[in-house]
């Protein structure tokens, strides 16, 4: 059983256009533009599966049935995608 969960962090105002969201960080409520990110179609699935507590295991099922794509790349793309996103603050790992 995994004991980790990732979930989007609170203080960040994001925008989806096509198929890629970008992501504000918020300070004292005022967008700081000096610190932007912007995910690409998968990156931008991966975060928008996060508005709750999911599993690695989880949000792969997610990614195959969205994307036409092996479990080998899914996972890596989902691992790279949660080392970053965690690096730079976006997204909250969580034991349980």
């Amino acid at each position: 059983m995994e004991s980790y969960f990732f979930v989007k962090k609170e203080g960040f105002v994001e925008k989806t256009i096509g198929d890629e969201t970008v992501i504000v960080p918020l300070v004292d409520s005022v967008a700081n533009m000096e610190k932007v990110f912007s995910l690409n179609e998968i990156g931008s699935f991966i975060f928008n599966c996060l508005k709750t507590e999911q599993s690695k295991h989880q949000i792969i099922e997610l990614i195959l049935n969205e994307f036409e794509i092996d479990k080998l790349t899914a996972t890596q793309d989902l691992e790279h995608f949660l080392n970053k996103a965690v690096d730079i603050g976006i997204v909250e790992m969580r034991s349980k």
